[in-house]
């Protein structure tokens, strides 16, 4: 994280840079999320609106056909977009026959419902690259770029949803912030890229070692968060463990670098997402302020801290015995 960085989360709270993107629903993801046939009926039913339109007025109305081709193709599929294609251009079509329309020659009809259906075909083609690169973009977007790992939105949004359900269940879950020890000497020595390296390693180390139904998150810099969901303190002490042995195995012979683990676990939900951020990233704090290199541990409510040291050796603060991984 860079200085500016770390000097406005510490005006605006650690959550100022990753908060989540709040809001209702989009009406297109309501749309989205109703039946099928319910969606193929509405899509057959506009196309019957716009041509019962277009045969009941003299203004015309055949820009409209291009209505149904675009509802299917952005709410059902590519191919019921290009069936709809055919359907509109052959309606418009026939149509303009029904209504005493006289060509000059037989062919002239079958070659504008033939424009006709190019037209709705491409249209359909580009609705389609759209939505593709819309949700490559979106994918994007919930992604650290240099490691792959979630980015601060989607960890805040996480930590949200997961404040949401222990309200309803009242089940524990523990956030971790975690923060790199001696990292600007690896940038400051041998470049970036090879911080850029130390990063992935990291991202990699913490990963490995979590559950499917955690995320870990890279929120800035050279600061990770970790949301453990439906996990107690013991379970959490247990991964958190863990991690700390492979990342001081990993990051400690290469690089030189250590980690400070802030890590508070909510018996109770907090307020909201900034508030549990907090609390982990204060934890975190104490921890380089009593030396770095140390798991620091607590509850919420009552913040009961307790700590472990992993400097050098990794050892537990309950048994003193090396942790698993450490030789």
């Amino acid at each position: 994280m860079t200085d500016a960085e770390r000097d406005y989360r510490h005006a605006h709270g650690p959550t100022a840079l990753i908060s989540p993107a709040r809001g209702s629903a989009s009406w297109v993801s309501g749309v989205v999320s109703t039946p099928i046939t319910i969606r193929v009926v509405l899509s057959l039913v506009l196309l019957a609106f716009v041509g019962l339109v277009d045969t009941a007025i003299e203004i015309s109305f055949s820009v409209f056909y291009l209505i149904p081709v675009l509802f299917a193709g952005t709410f059902l599929s590519r191919g019921a977009g290009r069936a709809m294609a055919v359907v509109s251009a052959a309606t418009w079509g026939y149509l303009e026959l029904l209504g005493g329309g006289v060509y000059s020659s037989a062919w002239i009809p079958v070659w504008n419902s033939a424009v006709r259906l190019a037209f709705f075909l491409i249209i359909n083609e580009l609705v389609h690259a759209m939505r593709q690169a819309h949700a490559r973009e979106r994918e994007l977007s919930r992604k650290d770029s240099l490691t792959g790992i979630a980015n601060g939105r989607v960890f805040a949004e996480r930590v949200d949803q997961v404040i949401a359900q222990a309200r309803r269940d009242g089940r524990p879950f523990t956030i971790t912030y975690v923060d790199l020890d001696r990292f600007k000497e690896v940038n400051d020595t041998e470049g970036h890229s090879e911080g850029d390296r130390l990063f992935k390693a990291v991202a990699t180390a913490i990963e490995r070692d979590l559950r499917a139904t955690d995320v870990v998150a890279r929120l800035g810099g050279d600061e990770f968060g970790i949301l453990m969901t439906e996990c107690g303190v013991t379970q959490a002490r247990q991964s958190l463990e863990r991690i700390a042995a492979s990342l001081a195995l990993e990051l400690g012979k290469r690089w030189g670098v250590g980690a400070t683990f802030g890590a508070v676990t909510f018996d109770t939900p907090p307020d909201d997402v900034d508030s549990a951020v907090r609390l982990a990233d204060d934890l975190m704090y104490r921890g380089k302020a009593e030396g770095r290199g140390r798991i620091m541990q607590a509850t919420w409510p009552g913040l009961h801290a307790a700590e472990t040291e992993l400097m050098g050796c990794p050892i537990t603060a309950s048994s003193r015995q090396p942790l698993r991984g450490c030789s």
